[in-house]
């Protein structure tokens, strides 16, 4: 079938795209609370890919890639800050694997990058 991009879909129809990545993984063991890095892209991608099928399966036209708080202030805090560009690299590798792979008959999924809130940046400091 062929992919259709999110423009066309969303005249046509619209999407569904399912997120709640952090929660998900915190709940199922692979992540712990605190600082919510999704180390998890690294750690164990099996499981990462799993949960993108499960939210595929359910009826999400989007694999959103796991990098909510996989940015730099938060691998600083966590000492992990040399992992950040190989984390977010996975991630959307993971990602990207996912919404390609679709049952035979069905359209691929779109495929998302994920940002997140960041308290580094201030409009008045160009330092930041």
């Amino acid at each position: 079938m062929e992919k259709r991009g999110l423009m066309e879909r969303l005249e046509a129809e619209g999407i569904v795209c399912a997120e709640g990545y952090l929660f998900e993984m915190e709940r199922r063991g692979y992540l712990t609370a605190g600082e919510f890095v999704p180390e998890v892209a690294l750690e164990h991608p099996e499981a990462l890919a799993t949960l993108h099928r499960d939210f595929q399966h359910a009826g999400s036209d989007v694999v959103v890639a796991f990098t909510y708080n996989a940015h730099r202030e938060k691998m600083r805090i966590i000492g992990k800050e040399d992992l950040l560009e190989p984390l977010n690299r996975a991630a959307l590798h993971i990602a990207r694997q996912v919404a390609d792979t679709v049952p035979e008959g069905t359209e691929p999924n779109l495929l998302a990058g994920n940002i997140s809130n960041s308290n580094i940046w201030h409009p008045d400091d160009t330092a930041a």
